[in-house]
């Protein structure tokens, strides 16, 4: 972000962040998980599916050493409840495609106790249910003390990643800092990205694959990740050509 701050960094559906847009939202994820109390070693589920924000909020609550369970946007029921709740996750983030796949299940969540929603109007907030945005412009910018993550290593928890649950439900996988930064640098070096490429992710995001390995690619040369919800064969090629990307 400090090396180029005005580059962009994610594009999304008609909607480009530069590299300091992307820090500054991360910061308010950051300052908004304090302000619920939240600190190093705490969860926070992620249910959302592709979009700007995901990577902004994984992002800014590693900031401050609170871990991210990244969890299958395509899960519902039992299977989303037990993903849910092996976090040990305290609040989970959803935005309004997947809010009723948690509303089927919310009676299952065993520590439970307020759902954060992107795109809520602030008048349909509820006791229980309450509009991410709105908390977030009221949420500061500057990046978080790092006394806040003094006492975080490279061995200390940074994501949970769940496997895909073919025998079995779902587990929950550690991904320690220094893993995730294994993933991303490793994939910035093979790939020889420059800050001009962009890299076309499809895959999602609750995995190492696009998450991390495609994202790191381009995030840590200073490129831009052109983010698709999701994979779409008879969009591919002209995606490709109309946004000019290279890897």
């Amino acid at each position: 972000a400090d090396r180029y701050p005005t580059r962009p960094a994610i594009g999304f559906e008609g909607k480009t962040v530069t590299y300091q847009q992307l820090d500054t939202l991360a910061n308010r994820y950051a300052h908004w998980a304090r302000q619920r109390g939240l600190k190093a070693g705490d969860t926070v589920a992620l249910f959302m599916p592709n979009r700007i924000d995901y990577i902004a909020i994984w992002l800014g609550l590693n900031k401050i050493g609170v871990i991210t369970a990244l969890i299958n946007n395509s899960l519902s029921g039992a299977g989303l409840a037990h993903c849910i709740n092996i976090s040990m996750a305290s609040l989970t983030l959803v935005d309004t495609t997947t809010r009723a796949a948690f509303d089927e299940i919310e009676g299952q969540i065993e520590r439970f106790q307020t759902l954060w929603v992107l795109d809520l109007p602030r008048e349909d907030e509820s006791e229980h249910c309450r509009s991410l945005d709105t908390a977030l412009k009221g949420a500061s910018t500057v990046r978080p003390d790092r006394a806040l993550r003094a006492g975080l290593t490279a061995g200390s928890v940074a994501l949970y990643i769940y496997t895909s649950g073919t025998t079995g439900l779902p587990k929950a996988a550690k991904i320690s800092n220094a893993r995730a930064q294994l993933y991303m640098q490793a994939f910035a070096g093979l790939s020889h990205m420059k800050p001009e490429d962009k890299l076309y992710c499809v895959l999602p995001l609750y995995h190492a694959t696009g998450g991390l390995c495609g994202v790191g690619a381009a995030l840590m040369n200073g490129a831009e990740v052109v983010l698709k919800r999701r994979f779409s064969a008879s969009q591919f090629w002209s995606d490709v050509r109309k946004e000019g990307v290279t890897h």
